[in-house]
């Protein structure tokens, strides 16, 4: 048993270090937040798109990349609005989509460092979504993280 024992602590050891190591860069980006339509208040008139939204905060710059699939017609807008989970709000950051059912979009935009400390604060106040013809009040919706 106790000959057993160094190599169990070596091999927890090792474990340990490569989830730090893996980590690393982790603990810097948030994980993709998922948009679908059943997160959408007031529901959306048709259900099938989905999407992903990720974003940094760095000074007064809030970086994004948006993924979206399968919307029912072109995007109109896309923001982030300030609102808890199943109940709509209003718009704090405009986002740039282009008018297409699928795409994928990485862009920057400037706000107030007072809107984005506040995100940074309390993600879980905010939330992102697409709008498009079909669906004026958004067709997918994501909480941020």
């Amino acid at each position: 048993m106790l000959a057993k024992m160094p190599a169990r602590i070596a091999a927890l050891t090792l474990a340990a270090a490569a989830l730090t190591l893996a980590g690393a860069g982790a603990a810097q980006a948030a994980p993709a937040i998922p948009l679908t339509g059943g997160q959408e208040s007031p529901k959306p008139t048709t259900f099938g798109a989905h999407g992903s939204f990720s974003y940094d905060i760095d000074g007064t710059q809030f970086c994004y990349t948006l993924e979206v699939s399968g919307l029912s017609a072109p995007a109109t807008a896309a923001h982030v609005h300030v609102g808890v989970r199943n109940a709509p709000g209003p718009v704090v950051i405009p986002l740039a989509v282009p008018m297409a059912t699928d795409f994928e979009v990485a862009a920057c935009t400037t706000a107030s460092a007072d809107l984005l400390a506040a995100i940074e604060a309390d993600p879980s106040a905010y939330y992102v979504n697409v709008h498009d013809a079909n669906n004026p009040g958004g067709e997918i919706r994501g909480q941020l993280k």
